[in-house]
């Protein structure tokens, strides 16, 4: 999730319940998401997965919170998981069909291993935690859901070759945990993995965290508060479905829902619209799964052989994994997106072909970075180039060199993404405070100004427009674009929608930027 809560919290009583040589901790709270299908056609195949929590300092700070950590511990008692933990829902008993919906009451966490208050956190996976920094995966086939699934690597230290596909791991709760549960006539499969998805699967990103908590390092005292409810719908790296979400349980007016409500063929035909199959912008190569492999998808322009079906498609690639993906050196193989295939994969000869709009985005920067060419869009964005190329002679001592091809698009692709570059090992705004309150308000000012600008070729990222314009969806356009896409409300739980607004509590969309609210909406990342 893009933001989390660690504002002032009433400070919840936390009492320890077991003996020292107890085997399980207090019994968890739970919450519930509920889906729904509203499409016409399609049918869903959704999973819910927990986060590697892992490394140096990092701790979860939900559980330490809940389960009664001391502060002076929270650096030897961390909660850490080593695993991706997943929900699959329905996923060998037909999805969730068209018209249909499921409710999967989720534990603030399963236990796996015993707990006392003299292991409490200092055991790798002792706990799955299923509220904090969630991500719930909707696809709408099962060709796609099957890849998903399938794809298990072990993650071997560094400069051990990665191990072969291994099937998923089964999740065992310790005897008497609670565990996550669905409702009649749904099922649940419990898996764990070292690996996230093999890149190109296609599916819609939701994401949510149920609770806000602080603690040490930034209070003094852990807290906690059970009744919230954060969520939002991402399109940072692509946007695939037309979801919605909002929370459950709260009758005020503040439940107003996120995403779009659009029918799946008319959100579609935007999407494609918009792409025009690689023509204007990238996007993802049309490909298929064979029975013989069922992991890796196979690119085929021309479509699959006779009796395998190719999977849905369009998704359009956001600016960020525009410039991301597109000028790898050799070209991915095999390609997700139109701009980064070779042949034989698609029926070109060159990669880093990002379409007219695509290209446009380049040509945009190039004209206003390597001349001195008037107006206001050029302005910013030579204010832009500096802040990054200052933050990145701050980074590495030097600065970079915009007149290699390869540094450029590295640089864009962290410019576009509002990213630190690799290897600096503090934030953007850490390392320049000074300048980094004018820049993100520039930053903003250029991600949303096709409000402003006459003409088109000085669009900066067309994608921000077809998100919030063209689909009329107030999900994630970019990484900092956060107080229109991101609600934290009380609530019982959450409920997610597909292809319109049927079992919503409250069915009013909360506001979509205007050329009037859009500093708003943005720039509340300059508080962070």
């Amino acid at each position: 999730m893009k933001r989390l809560l660690y504002g002032a919290l009433a400070l919840a009583g936390l009492v320890w319940t077991g003996s020292a040589d107890a085997q399980l901790a207090p019994t968890p709270p739970t919450k519930t998401i509920t889906i729904y299908n509203n499409s016409v056609q399609r049918t869903l195949y959704p999973v819910i997965q927990a986060p590697i929590q892992l490394g140096a300092n990092v701790h979860d700070l939900w559980l330490q919170a809940q389960l009664g950590t001391k502060e002076a511990d929270y650096l030897t008692r961390p909660f850490q998981t080593t695993k991706l933990y997943r929900i699959w829902i329905n996923h060998d008993t037909g999805g969730i069909p068209p018209g249909g919906s499921v409710t999967v009451t989720v534990p603030f966490y399963t236990q796996l291993r015993p707990w006392t208050q003299a292991n409490a956190g200092k055991l790798n996976d002792q706990f799955v935690d299923w509220w904090n920094a969630m991500r719930v995966y909707i696809f709408d086939g099962k060709d796609e859901a099957d890849a998903a699934y399938n794809f298990s690597q072990d993650n071997p230290p560094a400069g051990v070759p990665v191990q072969p596909v291994l099937p998923p791991y089964p999740v065992t709760p310790l005897a008497g945990a609670v565990a996550p549960a669905c409702s009649t006539g749904c099922t649940l499969d419990l898996r764990s993995y070292y690996v996230g998805f093999p890149y190109g699967v296609l599916g819609q990103l939701v994401e949510y965290t149920f609770a806000s908590a602080e603690g040490p390092p930034n209070a003094k005292t852990f807290a906690i508060q059970l009744g919230q409810v954060n969520y939002n719908i991402s399109a940072v790296d692509s946007i695939y479905l037309p979801a919605a979400i909002g929370a459950k349980g709260n009758n005020s007016g503040a439940n107003t829902w996120l995403g779009s409500s659009l029918p799946v063929a008319t959100f579609r035909a935007a999407l494609g619209d918009f792409a025009s199959k690689g023509a204007l912008w990238p996007d993802f190569i049309p490909a298929y799964y064979l029975p013989s492999n069922s992991i890796i998808a196979i690119p085929s322009p021309n479509g699959p052989p006779s009796g395998i079906s190719a999977y849905p498609l369009p998704q359009v690639a956001s600016a960020n994994l525009m410039y991301a993906e597109s000028f790898s050196e050799p070209a991915p193989a095999p390609p997700t997106l139109t701009s980064d295939a070779d042949p034989p994969w698609v029926n070109k000869a060159v990669y880093g072909e990002l379409g007219s709009v695509g290209q446009g985005t380049l040509d945009l920067w190039n004209n206003c970075t390597t001349a001195a060419a008037p107006g206001k869009t050029c302005n910013q964005i030579r204010s832009i180039k500096s802040f990054f190329v200052a933050d990145y002679k701050e980074c590495f001592g030097r600065a970079p060199d915009l007149t290699d091809p390869n540094v450029l698009h590295q640089f864009l692709r962290e410019v576009y993404g509002w990213a630190q570059f690799p290897g600096c090992s503090d934030s953007l705004a850490k390392v320049l405070p000074d300048q980094y309150p004018v820049a993100i308000q520039t930053f903003c000012d250029l991600m949303y100004n096709f409000f402003s600008v006459t003409n088109d070729a000085d669009v900066f990222n067309p994608y921000v427009k077809l998100v919030h314009v063209m689909l009329a969806s107030n999900a994630y356009a970019f990484s900092i674009d956060d107080e229109q896409a991101f609600k934290s409300i009380p609530g019982t739980g959450v409920i997610i929608t597909v292809g319109g607004v049927k079992g919503l509590e409250n069915k009013t969309q909360s506001p979509l930027p205007t050329a009037q609210t859009y500093t708003t909406f943005c720039q509340s990342g300059a508080k962070r």
